[in-house]
């Protein structure tokens, strides 16, 4: 039991809401690891064609575009993160999962797999940079003992097992449910959990 305590809780002190923190977060990367597994099996889909060539571009494309859209906006409004931080991850949580819903629309449209797949992307990296950035604010707070480096290692290592555990749901989703259309309903459902279980972990932190 004590190895087992080991793992997830720092030595030391720990801030009272430290647990709250790592719980909930494991939960949120479980939902937004399950979105992107459907995520990545429609944008498979759309992109279904005899040329690995033209298979490589579009999906080498759509990433090439968000992280070069994405940077005028990193540069900018970093800073918001320190100033207004829950305004900061309310739009992060709102960018993200539209950027989810968008790619996963892409089977219906796939001639037009790039401009979506390109623009969502850019959403993506965005939120991702507002994420990371209430993270370190959110472990910087959790740091009672000069011990950020070990948090962010347990905390880490808490959400990648998370996130493991939520590719696994997606990939079963994907096997239980093939069809994009049918699965669009669960969208909306996983994206208010990740949003709820984000907003829990960092309540009274931030």
């Amino acid at each position: 039991m004590y190895k087992l305590r080991s793992l997830v809780f720092p030595s030391g002190k720990n801030h009272p809401l430290y647990k709250q923190y790592v719980g909930w977060s494991f939960i949120s990367n479980i939902i937004v690891s399950t979105e992107t597994a459907m995520a990545t099996h429609s944008m498979l889909h759309a992109i279904d064609t005899d040329s690995e060539t033209v298979r490589t571009i579009n999906y080498v494309g759509k990433d090439i575009i968000g992280q070069i859209g994405g940077l005028g906006y990193m540069a900018k409004m970093g800073k918001q993160a320190d100033q207004y931080p829950v305004k900061f991850l309310w739009y992060s949580n709102i960018i993200q999962q539209s950027a989810y819903l968008a790619i996963c629309l892409t089977p219906q449209i796939p001639q037009y797999f790039l401009p979506i797949a390109g623009c969502s992307n850019i959403l993506t990296n965005i939120s991702f940079t507002g994420f990371g950035a209430i993270n370190a604010k959110c472990l910087q707070e959790l740091a009672l003992d000069d011990n950020i480096g070990e948090i962010y290692a347990k905390v880490s290592t808490l959400n990648t097992l998370g996130s493991s555990f939520g590719l696994l749901i997606g990939l079963a989703i994907n096997i239980f449910i093939p069809d994009h259309n049918d699965r669009l309903f669960i969208l909306p459902i996983l994206a208010m959990i990740r949003v709820y279980t984000l907003n829990r972990a960092v309540r009274g932190i931030i």
